[in-house]
């Protein structure tokens, strides 16, 4: 009864899943992206029965550097807000975000409490909703920086996923943003037809 006392409790912790007549299984902690589907960390999180949470590691306004200019279809220097966040689901890190977005889009967005926040959410509230993304993902090996905080050795495996998003009425984009997610807690899938 003690044993099963405990593997309940873990259970009611989230750390491992019941299997029926097969046993209990540590729960796998990997974010799938869904094909076809475009979807916050927070969505992804709650639909796959975790807990989302958000470390806020900068969030400042600032000009936009030439290049973020470019991807935003801003002037130079316009003023944007520059956010970095470390993502978590059950309080274990999976991505360090960093996002650009364009002042003029969400002026409320500067003194905005991101802590835990979904960005899709409070982009809702104001009326904005986002419909469509350029989404890429590519390898990389996580430098001493992003392995501290996502609790890799340096060098470690990370997917980097590079995105502009936009709301359905427009071709300015909503933000530009970068994930750099943990090898190991990541899946992308892709619908490709030919």
């Amino acid at each position: 009864m003690t044993v099963r006392a405990g593997f309940q409790a873990a259970s009611d912790e989230g750390l491992i899943v019941p299997s029926p007549q097969r046993g209990w299984y540590v729960r796998d902690l990997v974010l799938r992206e869904p094909p076809s589907r475009l979807q916050s960390f927070t969505e992804m999180a709650h639909e796959l029965g975790f807990r989302p949470s958000s470390d806020i590691l900068d969030h400042r306004e600032r000009p936009a550097t030439l290049d973020e200019a470019h991807r935003l279809h801003l002037a130079p220097t316009a003023p944007v807000v520059a956010i970095r966040r470390l993502r978590g689901m059950d309080g274990r890190p999976v991505t360090v975000e960093d996002l650009v977005i364009p002042v003029a889009i969400a002026p409320w967005l500067p003194t905005a409490d991101l802590t835990n926040a979904s960005l899709y959410e409070l982009f809702s509230t104001h009326g904005i909703e986002f419909s469509y993304s350029r989404y890429t993902v590519q390898a990389q090996n996580a430098d001493a920086t992003l392995a501290t905080l996502l609790n890799l050795p340096t060098g470690g495996a990370i997917l980097v996923a590079t995105e502009i998003a936009f709301a359905q009425d427009t071709t300015t984009p909503l933000l530009s943003g970068t994930n750099h997610y943990r090898g190991d807690a990541y899946q992308f899938t892709a619908d490709l037809t030919r």
